[in-house]
């Protein structure tokens, strides 16, 4: 099932993107980048429908749209960093597809330049701009969604993608796996969406990531109000887990 309302954003925001919108801030995790103590920022909007998403107002245009006025200014985030220099090693850029704001080099070279370690997390959809990005060694991370087998990639995502989105995930993956920079990839899995079959494909396509992480999917309010599936039990976990890591140096299961 395709979620179609990819097809109200020229009508929407055709004129709204301009700056990296900062929609909420996680002040501090040590998860999100692995080894690092670091804050999450949050991006808005996204060229995916993912049924599960949970944040659908990040998500959905007519949905953005009412949150404008609660948006966190460039300057109050800058300087919430300032007031946290010592108590943090780095920033993930984060949530929902980073990759889209037009100034988002910009915005990471300030934050690169304040002495942060700097991850990205992206769904893949420009190769060039994280190339850019790490040439230029403003990169320290980079997180990329691998959200199904290819040949089923819509059936996550819920919203077609040009040929060109798949040009360049390839892209992006050929020089992450050439690159010395730091990386992983990782997969949202639901039951009645993926099989094992589903994670061996996955496992085959980037075999040889440096680290591949499987995370269950978590009940909640999610972008479509049909979405049925549910989370895989600690042991199918473990299972797809196996299978994985016979094609990638590092496997794990993320909580």
């Amino acid at each position: 099932m395709i979620y179609r309302h990819y097809t109200t954003r020229n009508a929407l925001i055709s004129n709204y993107i301009v700056s990296v919108k900062i929609a909420g801030i996680q002040q501090s995790t040590m998860i999100d980048y692995p080894g690092k103590i670091a804050c999450v920022v949050f991006t808005q909007w996204c060229n995916f429908r993912c049924h599960f998403c949970h944040n659908p107002e990040c998500v959905l245009p007519e949905k953005m749209l009412l949150f404008q006025n609660d948006l966190i200014p460039e300057e109050a985030f800058f300087n919430f960093l300032k007031a946290r220099k010592w108590l943090l090693d780095g920033v993930s850029i984060c949530w929902w597809e980073p990759t889209l704001w037009p100034d988002l080099y910009d915005f990471a070279k300030k934050i690169k330049d304040m002495g942060f370690l700097v991850k990205l997390d992206t769904n893949g959809r420009d190769y060039q701009i994280v190339k850019r990005m790490i040439q230029d060694k403003i990169l320290d991370y980079v997180a990329v969604d691998l959200k199904h087998s290819l040949h089923s990639y819509e059936d996550a995502i819920g919203v077609a993608q040009p040929p060109e989105f798949y040009h360049s995930y390839q892209k992006l993956l050929k020089i992450l796996l050439e690159s010395k920079i730091d990386y992983e990839y990782r997969t949202t899995v639901a039951k009645g969406l993926h099989t094992a079959d589903d994670i061996e494909n996955m496992a085959v396509y980037i075999r040889g990531a440096k680290h591949y992480y499987l995370q269950n999917y978590i009940w909640g309010n999610t972008l479509n109000p049909n979405f049925w599936w549910t989370p895989f039990s600690d042991e199918e976990l473990e299972a797809f887990k196996k299978i994985a890591e016979q094609y990638v140096q590092h496997c794990e299961i993320r909580k």
